[in-house]
C-alpha cells in the first residue's frame, strides 16, 4: 500500500512540474471588446429627457440660442460638463468657445458655446428628435420629403462621402448627417456657430 501511494505521489509531482502544453493560436480565446455604452443608457437617457419636448429653431430642453452658458447650467435637467473653456462663468475672454457636455444617463448631447452665448446643440443619440421627429436613424428621404426644396445638400468637409442635409429655420439652421441613407448624427443653432466642423477647433 505504501508502495502504491508513493508511486501515485511521484506521478501527480511529475505532471504539475511539467510545462503546459502551448495553446494553438487559433483555439486561444477571442478576445472581448467592451460594450461602447451600457445597455440600459437609451431609456435612462429618455427619461431624463422626457420632460424636454423636441428640439426647435429656438434651443432644447429650457437651453436657448444666444443665452449664457451659466444660465444654460441651471435650466438643462442634467449636469453640464464643461470641456475646452474652463468655468463658464469666467469673464477674462468672453470670446472663447467651449463646449458643455451632458453628464450621464444621458449620452450625446452637448452645447456649443461662443461670444458668452449657446450657439449650437449637438445631438448623436436618438433621444432627441426635432418637431416632425427626426433625429438620428431618420431617413435622408423623409427629410427631403418634409423640406423639399427647403433643403440644400452639401458634402461633410472631412468625409466627403458623408451627405450633410441643410434646413434653414428663420435665424437658425438645422444640418443632419447622413450615411446609409440615414441620419447618423445632427445639429441645430445659430450663425456662425452651426458651421463650424471643427466645433471649437
Amino acid at each position: 500500500m505504501r508502495i502504491g501511494a508513493l508511486a501515485i505521489s511521484v506521478l501527480v509531482l511529475a505532471a504539475a512540474c511539467s510545462p503546459s502544453p502551448e495553446v494553438p493560436l487559433s483555439e486561444a480565446p477571442a478576445s472581448v471588446e467592451p460594450e461602447p455604452l451600457d445597455p440600459g443608457a437609451p431609456a435612462a437617457e429618455q427619461a431624463a429627457l422626457s420632460g424636454c419636448g423636441p428640439v426647435t429653431a429656438e434651443g432644447f430642453c429650457g437651453v436657448t440660442f444666444g443665452m449664457a452658458p451659466k444660465e444654460a447650467l441651471t435650466k438643462f435637467p442634467v449636469k453640464l460638463e464643461v470641456y475646452s473653456g474652463g468655468d463658464p462663468a469666467a469673464q477674462a475672454d468672453p470670446n472663447r468657445c467651449f463646449e458643455m457636455l451632458a453628464a450621464e444617463p444621458v449620452q450625446g448631447v452637448s452645447f456649443l458655446v461662443e461670444m458668452n452665448k449657446v450657439g449650437r446643440l449637438d445631438i448623436l443619440s436618438e433621444s432627441a428628435k426635432t418637431v416632425d421627429g427626426f433625429g438620428v436613424g431618420t431617413s435622408a428621404a423623409d427629410i427631403k420629403a418634409k423640406f423639399g426644396a427647403g433643403v440644400s445638400e452639401q458634402p461633410n468637409k472631412y468625409e466627403p462621402e458623408i451627405a450633410e442635409l441643410v434646413v434653414p429655420r428663420g435665424a437658425a439652421k438645422f444640418i443632419f448627417e447622413i450615411q446609409d441613407t440615414k441620419v447618423r448624427a445632427w445639429r441645430a443653432g445659430i450663425m456662425p456657430t452651426i458651421d463650424y466642423v471643427e466645433h471649437c477647433g
